[in-house]
């Protein structure tokens, strides 16, 4: 039996990060870049409005309210083929390019239809309009009613993201935000690290499917196969349910040997020592090379971790909460290194909320609590109805474990514990 410590050290020096991949945009969300990204233009590649109104020359306003006259209209996508003077202005559309000779936008907000744009003669109507402006006879004249600064309402040229920056690192998690940056880029496709393919085995002769019927009273609904994939999927991590497994050798050999063409492989239930739990022999027949079987955790000591060529193989505990357990300080790592992730698991500090006791145990025991943050640190509340690693309906109350070392029986309150949280 070897130390958690030792037990997660074991698995992440035995895991090794899967090969690239060229994949679509549309799919990467998840994934982990394997590339540096730069920028083959300046983001905006032009001055532009960041506002709808009208653009001018700021210094030209030297008495508010003025009006000036509309030569042009630019539109989303289009722009203003001339060169706006002295007196003059453009109505312009947010995001579309300044044209020559402004400088700055007022808002639309504050301007308003001149007067005396009913008095203007026909031929000081608009000389250059912009690619779909607006027509010879509407109003030519807009009265401005505030000043404006240089530059204010405009977006510089590449003041987002300059020509040839690296605008996203090999190893970032390409989130939504990642995406649209990355399309803003025109990329269409991008070079990440392959996701694992997983499978999940569950086995045990009282276990029933959900949406079967009971047809003992010592049968149960098998949940952790739900669980596990549930997690899996949480990850962006396509997985694959192979079932149930009775346990009989012979079955049991099949269905491992289509979980082991997987790149990592999980079953739930037969690795501890009764006369039933038949995984550990079979996958050794199956050519597994065991590297660990039993952690000094509780919940989880049957834990069992092995690899078969690259194939990564976790053998973990029937019971729920070792289950769970076991998937989030021993498999999740595995999946993260798998796919380039920086490891996500933490181990804090938290101040106990109240005295705890429990009967003197040989392993660090890791107890469903409550955590939250509370005068600017961790307070930690076991959760008092726990009963033990069967008990999956203590983690509703639970959003974190409290992590207490062996050899201990009693914590007084306001004492300082070890936690991980979900």
């Amino acid at each position: 039996m070897i130390k958690f410590e030792e037990a997660l050290r074991g698995v992440l020096t035995n895991t090794k990060r899967l090969r690239t991949t060229s994949l679509s945009l549309k799919k990467a969300i998840g994934s982990v870049l394997a590339e540096d990204v730069k920028s083959k233009f300046d983001i905006p590649s032009f001055r532009k409005s960041a506002m709808d109104g009208y653009a001018l020359c700021a210094k030209n306003l030297k008495s508010i309210p003025v009006d000036l006259r509309v030569v042009g209209t630019v539109p989303a996508g289009g722009f203003y083929p001339g060169k706006v003077k002295k007196g003059e202005c453009v109505k312009i559309m947010t995001g579309s390019p300044l044209p020559k000779g402004t400088d700055s936008v007022v808002m639309v907000e504050f301007t308003k239809n001149s007067p005396l744009s009913s008095f203007l003669p026909h031929r000081f109507a608009s000389r250059n309009e912009a690619v779909g402006g607006g027509g010879r006879w509407g109003c030519n004249l807009v009265r401005i009613l505030r000043r404006v600064s240089k530059g204010e309402n405009v977006c510089l040229k590449g003041e987002d993201i300059k020509k040839k920056k690296v605008v996203l690192k090999k190893g970032a998690i390409i989130r939504a935000p990642e995406v649209a940056v990355l399309a803003m880029l025109g990329r269409a496709r991008i070079r990440v690290y392959k996701r694992p393919k997983v499978s999940v085995l569950c086995t045990g002769d009282e276990l029933v499917e959900i949406g079967h019927r009971l047809l003992k009273f010592s049968h149960i609904y098998n949940s952790n196969g739900p669980m596990l994939c549930s997690l899996l999927s949480s990850m962006d991590i396509e997985n694959q349910y192979l079932g149930i497994a009775k346990d009989k050798a012979k079955g049991l050999k099949k269905k491992i040997k289509e979980g082991l063409k997987s790149d990592l492989f999980i079953l739930s239930g037969g690795v501890s020592m009764g006369d039933y739990d038949l995984v550990p022999r079979v996958l050794r027949s199956c050519g597994v090379k065991v590297i660990f079987h039993k952690v000094s955790i509780k919940p989880g000591k049957p834990n069992l971790f092995g690899m078969k060529g690259e194939t990564l193989i976790f053998g973990v505990p029937g019971n729920p909460v070792s289950t769970y357990l076991s998937f989030l300080i021993l498999i999740k790592p595995a999946i993260e290194k798998l796919m380039g992730r920086e490891i996500s698991l933490k181990i804090e500090k938290g101040i106990l909320n109240r005295d705890f006791h429990q009967k003197l145990g040989k392993r660090k025991h890791f107890l469903p609590a409550w955590i939250e943050m509370k005068n600017n640190r961790w307070e930690v509340f076991p959760v008092p109805t726990y009963h033990g690693s069967a008990d999956i309906a203590s983690l509703l109350s639970a959003n974190g474990f409290m992590i207490v070392d062996a050899g201990i029986s009693f914590l007084k309150q306001n004492s300082q514990v070890n936690i991980i949280q979900w």
